[in-house]
């Protein structure tokens, strides 16, 4: 039983049966100091009904998705409040401010631009509900509708229910008995270590082993099940417990659900994505989508760009396809790569088939200049690379207007799609399936493959505007449920959420409560 003096609730969501437990974690009266600071006063005349337990249910569990993402204070604090009060009137006057607060959350979160949502970069929201939008809650019209307007509260995810159900799994995971500690591992199979019982204990409590034992061999049966979770992470499924596969191990339910969270808020995208063919590109999956409404007709492995320069978050359109591109190299690309490169081999830009020109265009003999000197003066040049196999772009370029001069584009060393961990590039794009992609965006523009053929053997270099544009998105997907119904997981490529998956230590005590109990 639990001590006394914990307040808590249970609250039965619809979906699933799970049951969200929390309790106090401090004096009522901190909590509501926190809460008061975060939100304008209450008019002390007003009592505000209890709604039906079904709706304070789908109220929390949508509070709950916020306060698990750490997306802004007053959720948190405003999920405190809750949880720690039994008093009705207390509670009616949270679920209505929890009910304002969400409806002015979602409005103001499909306002914002596409970077700040993928990044959660909100903390400048405010919520502030009128006296207007107060007494329209308390009428008798809304609290009969009060239901269905919870329910559009939801966020516009096609697969909503799906994840809901699993982040609520990792919950009831969370609030069993601790997680297994994980040791620095580096196992192949058919080898042994004392290690190994913690990580088949994990195994088990991810449903991927019916049992485990103190066995310390690493036999047969275990190959499969630390395959199929390396999947699950984005690892290569290579059977060997290094040192990513055992960092993953470690991560606990609770950890997960604050990724989950946070990857749930980043795909509530409204109806921007909906009903119209459009490339979405995961940065941290290193995986490419066309889409066609939830129709996906092409996929394909990326490269994407390296800590250091990382490709940016965009909102943008292919506007053209070019075939036999040649690359004008970046003067950062030039400054930090190239440079350093000719030092040690003068020879390097002849090998690579790269061209030098002066600031007004015109093709400088390399004999004709200092290379010592004109290293020493910054390389006041520009670089331009041949078009053909050699290309650092390959065969295909997809061009999209941005500020920061990002593409798509092939390569001419595919040999870099097979890692796993593919955050390697200088900021543009990379794909696998360009010539796949190529031809699924011209097809509308009257280019069949012959024809695309035709230009490639010729090495010109030919620009070849869509018809209609296609909208090209890059986001930052931690987590999802995939086709088959499995839980995916990738990595904080760009530490993004860097300080957030503990989300709010409050927040996940209030839920872990009872299994310290």
């Amino acid at each position: 039983m639990l001590d006394k003096k914990v307040m808590w609730i249970k609250m039965v969501l619809l979906l699933g049966g799970t049951l969200v437990a929390g309790g106090a974690l401090g004096a009522e009266t901190q909590v509501d100091s926190k809460l008061q600071q975060a939100t304008p006063s209450i008019p002390s005349e007003l009592v505000y009904p209890l709604p039906a337990e079904q709706v304070r249910a789908e109220l929390a569990q949508q509070l709950l998705e916020l306060a698990l993402a750490n997306v802004h204070p007053y959720f948190n604090e405003l999920w405190l409040a809750l949880m720690s009060t039994q008093d009705a009137e207390k509670q009616g006057r949270l679920f209505a401010d929890t009910f304002l607060a969400l409806k002015q959350f979602r409005q103001q979160w499909h306002q914002l631009n596409w970077d700040a949502r993928e990044r959660i970069a909100i903390r400048k929201l405010r919520f502030s509900p009128s006296d207007i939008e107060r007494q329209a809650y308390l009428s008798a019209e809304q609290q009969q509708r009060l239901a269905s307007d919870v329910l559009a509260l939801r966020p516009q995810t096609a697969e909503y229910l799906q994840i809901r159900k699993s982040l609520n799994q990792l919950l009831d995971m969370a609030r069993q008995e601790p997680w297994p500690v994980i040791p620095d591992l580096r196992l192949h199979p058919g080898e042994s270590d004392e290690g190994l019982p913690a990580v088949k204990q994990v195994l088990v409590r991810l449903k991927l082993l019916d049992h485990a034992d103190d066995n310390t061999l690493y036999d047969e049966t275990l190959l499969e099940p630390i395959k199929k979770f390396q999947r699950m992470h984005g690892l290569l499924d290579d059977g060997v417990i290094g040192r990513k596969t055992a960092a993953w191990l470690r991560v606990t339910p609770d950890q997960k659900a604050v990724i989950l969270a946070r990857a749930l808020l980043r795909q509530d995208v409204g109806d921007q994505l909906k009903d119209r063919r459009y490339v979405l590109v995961n940065l941290p999956e290193y995986q490419l989508r066309v889409l066609d409404g939830e129709q996906e007709l092409m996929t394909s492995r990326v490269i994407v760009g390296q800590l250091k320069r990382q490709t940016p978050i965009l909102a943008s359109q292919i506007a053209s396809v070019v075939l036999n591109p040649a690359w004008h190299v970046p003067s950062t690309i030039l400054r930090k790569d190239i440079v350093p490169k000719l030092t040690h081999d003068p020879e390097y830009l002849t090998k690579e088939r790269i061209d030098i020109y002066d600031y007004e265009g015109t093709k400088i003999d390399p004999a004709s200049i200092s290379l010592d000197e004109a290293i020493s003066a910054g390389f006041p040049y520009h670089l331009r690379q041949q078009p053909g196999d050699h290309n650092a772009l390959g065969r295909y370029k997809f061009y999209l207007p941005n500020d920061e001069s990002i593409y798509l584009h092939s390569t001419s060393n595919p040999r870099l799609f097979n890692k796993d961990l593919r955050a390697i590039s200088s900021g543009c794009v990379r794909v696998e399936q360009a010539a796949d992609l190529a031809q699924l965006l011209l097809k509308d523009s009257n280019w069949n493959k012959d024809k695309v053929d035709a230009v490639l053997q010729s090495k010109a270099t030919k620009w070849v505007p869509l018809r209609t544009p296609v909208p090209v998105y890059t986001v930052y997907w931690r987590s999802w449920v995939d086709a088959q119904g499995t839980l995916q997981f990738r990595d904080d490529i760009y530490g993004f959420d860097s300080g957030k998956e503990q989300g709010s230590s409050q927040v996940m005590q209030s839920l872990l409560l009872h299994r310290k109990a």
